[in-house]
């Protein structure tokens, strides 16, 4: 429907997943891996896949935990292993060039990528739009003043806790921004988005840590509406935004 040309892909994923996704090549050796988010399949965010095709770069979209047999997500979490496979999975390609890979995720997505960057140090750039800065002060946890508010919170320290067996304090892009050096981050929020001050919040995080780190707020744009309302915009910046960093002598000069 699109009009890219692309190959079904599958690959081997942490804790026993298989992975399915496309791989759509592009004119030049790098490549963007497009996190997806929450309960979002291989094919749900091709509109992404397009303005990056177009602007040459090869793309690789793969499904959500929740289109797995595994059937259930962490929020991002444990979705960095799925990141680190896609790499791994790139790798094998002749035609990707491995020190010229970036990621853009949207929504849980879009923590999953920053949380991935730490992991990873050989990806050079991340765009991220409109998730958390941190799960549990976004949630208010440690902070209640009704029975009611301790008792949802509860609920979503055991719920978590239960579902990943990890506690809800490692939801956190807003540290792992500390902890991606010098590589660039793009920051794309809607000005009607609520968690538009915890964007803030990481950008002067970044900043604080020398990550060069920029935030794009896109006006009158709510959580998901920001190709919708400024697009020509936003085809020029995402990709401009990463060509600077994965063209070939930026990537040379920048390679571990």
């Amino acid at each position: 429907a699109w009009g890219m040309p692309y190959e079904d892909v599958r690959f081997p994923s942490a804790r026993g997943i298989t992975q399915q996704g496309y791989f759509i090549p592009g004119s030049q050796r790098a490549t963007i891996i497009i996190v997806p988010a929450f309960n979002l399949g291989r094919g749900a965010e091709l509109h992404y896949a397009d303005v990056f095709h177009r602007a040459g770069f090869n793309v690789l979209t793969y499904n959500s935990r929740v289109c797995t047999a595994q059937g259930w997500m962490s929020l991002g979490y444990l979705e960095v292993e799925d990141v680190l496979a896609a790499y791994d999975y790139l790798r094998s390609r002749p035609e990707v060039d491995p020190q010229r890979v970036g990621l853009h995720g949207y929504s849980a997505g879009g923590a999953a990528a920053l949380m991935a960057m730490p992991r990873l140090p050989v990806l050079r750039s991340v765009s991220a739009e409109g998730g958390y800065h941190d799960y549990a002060a976004m949630l208010g946890l440690g902070s209640a003043v009704t029975y009611f508010d301790r008792l949802f919170q509860t609920g979503v320290i055991v719920g978590y806790r239960l579902a990943t067996g990890y506690d809800v304090s490692v939801l956190s892009p807003l540290s792992a921004i500390r902890e991606i050096g010098t590589r660039p981050v793009l920051l794309i929020y809607g000005s009607r988005e609520v968690s538009l001050p915890g964007a803030r919040l990481m950008l002067q995080e970044a900043q604080a840590h020398g990550v060069p780190a920029e935030l794009w707020v896109v006006e009158g744009a709510d959580h998901g509406g920001y190709l919708a309302a400024a697009r020509d915009e936003f085809e020029r910046r995402v990709s401009a935004f990463h060509r600077r960093m994965l063209d070939s002598t930026q990537a040379e000069v920048a390679a571990p």
